[in-house]
């Protein structure tokens, strides 16, 4: 409550009030609201115009006992005029800030807000957002609209700290294929990480701008560079690894994203000879969107208890993702990692004897290399029905291009 009395807890009472309205009205359940903010915010800078008004009226009245630190009455006079032309400066503003709130709060009241349609209730939360810890700071993003090629994610950073929180549009990650929410988080703990390190630097090396410098505010930076390791670790292995690294090793499975043969896997095998596995994951995974594959896997039984490879099956591993090829017998597939859950688990099937032994019989044939590449059914892994998430029998090849 204000005590009209004392200046500083009544200024340090409205900063609170002033910063608590910044977080309350990040959103508005009924639009009508918003014409009574207004008005009490032009309320506000009324009294604000007022306030300042007298600041510089204090310094004037005080200036004969304004000194500076070296012990100068004169120099303190001049600092004091100083500081009261700023404040009228200040005053002038913010009366055209005022004349401003005030064309606003006309202009809101002749609005009739109506009530939400069905599709806007449904839409109203905008889309899906990600939130993930890194020590005290609170990462949250989401998908934007992509600026030609470019992807692009929303962001908001808070420190829990201190409340200091900053949010943007300007996450880029990348030209071509959405990336996942996971992937988003880890590249803004990357321009996090840098810059606090660059806060750390001009720290420790006064009067110089480091190159990343101006990346984020600088409370934030702050923020980022006591919180380092948190952020490095999420850097290295993703938001997902404290929920990996709690989870039994029996429920960790493996979903098929992508397999190919043929032509389509010659280019594939061709750009891992040439750029690396890495490079051939990060193609891969462009086929990769998100739940809707999640649901198609669980739909078709596509989903492993480890990535069926067989002997000639060469693998490679990269964050969620695993790559399994064989240049032998001309295939490609990708397979991404999910905690299991049992909910999510179908119904266990068993597998007739009959079609176990198709599956030896075929994987043996696999297993021998021949100079041609002949298009064949993936059929590897089949035989661990017995597992909950094990595919049923009634497919046993994968469709081309993306698993639907």
């Amino acid at each position: 409550m204000p005590t009209f009395d004392d200046p500083r807890k009544d200024a340090a009472e409205a900063f609170e009030a002033l910063r608590g309205l910044a977080h309350a009205s990040r959103s508005f359940a009924d639009p009508a609201d918003t014409y009574a903010v207004t008005g009490d915010l032009l309320g506000g800078v009324r009294s604000l115009r007022q306030v300042v008004d007298q600041l510089a009226a204090a310094h004037i009245a005080h200036r004969g006992r304004a000194y500076d630190d070296a012990g100068s009455q004169a120099a303190g006079a001049t600092s004091a005029f100083a500081a009261a032309d700023e404040l009228h400066q200040a005053g002038t503003l913010l009366d055209a800030v005022e004349e401003r709130l005030n064309a606003a709060s006309q202009h809101s009241g002749r609005i009739a807000s109506h009530p939400a349609t069905e599709r806007e209730s449904i839409g109203a939360a905008g889309p899906e957002r990600t939130v993930t810890q890194a020590g005290a700071l609170t990462l949250t993003v989401w998908p934007d609209t992509p600026l030609g090629e470019h992807q692009r994610h929303g962001y908001r950073v808070e420190d829990t700290t201190t409340g200091e929180a900053v949010e943007g549009r300007d996450l880029f990650t990348g030209a071509g294929a959405p990336v996942t929410p996971d992937q988003a988080v880890r590249e803004l703990a990357v321009f996090l990480s840098a810059a606090g390190e660059a806060r750390q630097y001009a720290l420790d090396n006064p009067g110089t701008n480091p190159e990343n410098e101006g990346l984020f505010p600088e409370r934030i930076a702050d923020a980022a560079r006591l919180n380092a390791d948190a952020l490095n670790e999420l850097v290295e292995h993703g938001p997902n690894r404290a929920a990996r690294d709690e989870a039994p090793e029996a429920e960790l499975r493996w979903i098929s994203v992508v397999f190919l043969q043929g032509e389509e896997a010659d280019k594939v095998l061709t750009l891992i000879d040439r750029d690396g596995t890495d490079a051939a994951i990060e193609h891969l995974a462009g086929f990769d969107y998100g739940e809707e594959t999640m649901r198609a896997a669980l739909e078709n039984g596509y989903i492993y208890a480890s990535p069926p490879a067989g002997t000639l099956d060469r693998t490679a591993t990269r964050d969620d993702y695993t790559l399994v090829h064989n240049p032998f017998n001309g295939y490609v597939s990708l397979y991404r990692e999910f905690i299991a859950t049992p909910e999510l688990a179908p119904e266990p099937t068993e597998v007739h004897p009959l079609v176990t032994a198709l599956i030896e019989r075929h994987a043996q044939r696999r297993d021998t290399p021949t100079p041609q590449r002949p298009v064949r059914p993936d059929v590897r892994g089949q035989a661990a029905a017995a597992d909950w998430f094990a595919r049923p029998p009634a497919s046993s090849a994968h469709g081309r291009g993306r698993v639907l």
